[in-house]
């Protein structure tokens, strides 16, 4: 994958997720976890090699073809676009839109179903913002934001999530509950979850699986028991500002 002829994002990178498998991506800014989860959730094409979903390229299909694949997907960028004067609800409901129709379209953002609205105040509930479900979004803090963005991440019916640091705007203690949260909807949904984080001693304690990416390379891609404290210092060499507890 590559931005140019002569800056490579990423290189001589080859990973497998499997359904139901979480992953933690760490590294410092620059490695190329955003653009891998940019990748692997099909909203770039690589430059070079192969992306399989389900055994198949989507790059090689047709238009209709990729669409159907994308619905069983969500990524959810670090910046997430969240409309300044959409309701919570309505942005929490648009995770469903690939999977539901034009009716359900206009209807969420009009006059969401009881059914609806109590999806998401569960959702919100769990990340502690539910006071937050009729506010336009423009009201909200920054952390605020960010965990809107998780909830709609979590409404989406897919079969692969992929998040791209979600707790950078969030305090120590928000950040674990929501990043806990996260992980246990995954395992409820059985989906596939790879995440980008900072957070090294967070993504020890609840992924499985941690990448670290250097340079656009994978340095190592072990169980989180066996990642050891040297090769966490060796990854963020001239970067330890950067971890975070």
């Amino acid at each position: 994958m590559a931005y140019d002829r002569t800056s490579p994002a990423l290189s001589q990178i080859s990973i497998s997720v499997g359904a139901s498998e979480q992953v933690a991506l760490i590294g410092p800014s620059g490695s190329g976890k955003s653009t891998l989860l940019s990748v692997l959730g099909m909203a770039k094409r690589p430059s070079t090699g192969q992306l399989l979903l389900d055994d198949k390229d989507p790059w090689r299909q047709g238009t209709a073809q990729l669409q159907r694949l994308r619905r069983h997907i969500h990524l959810c960028p670090q910046s997430s676009a969240l409309p300044a004067r959409q309701r919570v609800v309505v942005s929490v409901l648009s995770g469903l839109l690939p999977r539901r129709s034009l009716l359900f379209a206009l209807r969420s953002l009009f006059s969401p179903s009881q059914d609806d609205i109590q999806l998401v105040h569960g959702l919100l509930a769990k990340l502690e913002i539910d006071e937050y479900l009729w506010r336009p979004v423009e009201t909200l803090s920054g952390g605020q934001r960010q965990r809107v963005a998780i909830a709609r991440a979590m409404a989406a019916d897919v079969s692969m999530l992929f998040v791209d640091e979600p707790l950078s705007a969030l305090d120590p203690a928000t950040a674990e509950i929501c990043l806990s949260v996260l992980i246990q909807h995954a395992a409820q949904h059985k989906q596939g979850f790879v995440c980008s984080l900072h957070q090294v001693d967070l993504a020890r304690q609840y992924l499985k699986r941690i990448v670290g990416l250097r340079d656009g390379r994978i340095v190592f891609d072990v169980p989180a028991a066996l990642l050891s404290d040297n090769m966490v210092k060796d990854l963020y060499r001239g970067h330890e500002a950067e971890i975070q507890a």
